[in-house]
């Protein structure tokens, strides 16, 4: 179906607990960052520990709603990440060995798509390495 503008930005934020409490219960979950105002930028660097960075190395292409604001806008990729969630809800962080597990935990507890982003570092903030599309 084709949705308006005014119903895709309208759209309630979804609720994640329900795919991703069986994570946290089997000790899966290192963080998480919901993914609302302050945008990936803001929100992830608050779910990690002091000294340790995240390296985004493949964000996916961004939905149609957010390529016409980032259009529109002229806005540039970081003020788009640190502004919207540009279609990622909701991070977590789990070790680079439960990744594959933890993906078919998600999909298997509704979530229709799962994406792995990238990797921690040693540093401060979020480095995007990939630009958004």
């Amino acid at each position: 179906s084709i949705e308006t503008i005014g119903d895709s930005l309208l759209t309630p934020t979804k609720i994640y607990v329900k795919a991703c409490l069986p994570l946290i219960k089997k000790g899966i979950v290192k963080g998480m960052a919901h993914i609302t105002g302050g945008g990936l930028l803001e929100n992830l660097p608050r779910t990690l520990p002091k000294g340790i960075g995240a390296e985004i190395v493949d964000h996916p292409s961004l939905p149609s709603v957010f390529a016409w604001m980032k259009n529109v806008s002229g806005l540039d990729d970081n003020e788009m990440l640190r502004t919207f969630n540009c279609g990622i809800g909701m991070i977590l962080v789990v070790d680079k060995a439960n990744a594959a597990e933890a993906k078919k935990m998600l999909l298997e507890g509704g979530e229709e798509q799962v994406y792995e982003m990238g990797t921690l570092v040693n540093g401060s903030g979020v480095k995007m390495m990939n630009s958004l599309s």
